[in-house]
């Protein structure tokens, strides 16, 4: 017979042999957790150093301007911000270009100076020169009539020996026998010309513009006994005798100085 040694379906653990598989895997378990810390450690260790790339500060900027940090460097915008109190805009050199895309401010700015000294210095030019009341003398043409219109031509003569110029309107009054003006001072008529230069003996006219009797209204001013004027730009006046113009429909009216 066989002596065989029965059991109840259970058999006695190995207690060493369990505690040594647990040991095993608790400590495989604790180097995968200090493996991940220490992973998650040196991703953003380095997504900080990535991210500090995307700002930049100048110490000469003007308001805020936005410098491009491309995507792959890490910056999670792909932009920073500047930050200053100067001023940053480009200009590429020393001259400030503005958005006219034109010559530099400072030397649009000279050349305005320029044609501004240019017109002064001509302007003075003009009145250092300018004929005056002392060296002038007056003639009246016989009237011109046409389509209800009546004109005289004035002639300025310069008596003087030496050349001087005119510009612009002078002024044109009639007086009475007794100084007092008639009416009212000739208005201006056309447009303003350029100077004439009149060397000694040379001569410059002005048209004085009035209408015919009824063709505006039937009133006439009385007849003048002087024509009174004022060369353009002086304060002294000159004096005709003449009893023309007759000034009716209350119209008088002077041309600027013309070469003639």
């Amino acid at each position: 017979m066989f002596d065989h040694h029965q059991t109840n379906g259970t058999s006695s653990p190995d207690t060493d042999g369990t505690r040594q598989v647990r040991a095993g895997r608790a400590w495989r378990v604790g180097a995968m957790a200090a493996a991940v810390a220490l992973l998650a450690v040196g991703t953003a260790a380095c997504g900080s150093d990535n991210n500090s790339g995307g700002s930049v500060t100048s110490g000469s900027g003007s308001g805020s301007s936005s410098v491009g940090a491309s995507p792959e460097a890490g910056s999670p915008s792909g932009t920073g911000t500047s930050s200053g109190t100067g001023s940053s805009s480009a200009t590429g050199g020393d001259g400030a270009s503005d958005a006219s895309g034109g010559q530099p401010s400072d030397t649009r700015a000279a050349g305005s100076a320029s044609s501004a000294a240019q017109g002064s210095e001509q302007k003075s030019a003009v009145a250092a020169s300018r004929c005056t009341a002392d060296h002038l003398g007056l003639s009246l043409s016989p009237p011109d009539a046409g389509a209800g219109n009546i004109r005289y031509n004035l002639t300025l003569t310069n008596k003087g020996t030496s050349a001087c110029t005119l510009q612009g309107f002078p002024g044109v009054s009639l007086l009475a026998g007794d100084g007092t003006t008639i009416g009212k001072p000739a208005d201006r008529e056309g447009e303003a010309l350029g100077a004439v230069r009149l060397a000694p003996g040379g001569t410059a006219d002005v048209t004085l513009h009035t209408l015919n009797r009824g063709i505006k209204g039937t009133s006439c001013w009385e007849k003048p006994s002087l024509l009174k004027v004022y060369p353009p730009g002086s304060k002294e006046a000159m004096t005709l005798s003449t009893s023309s113009p007759t000034v009716c429909g209350d119209t008088f009216r002077v041309t600027a100085v013309r070469a003639d």
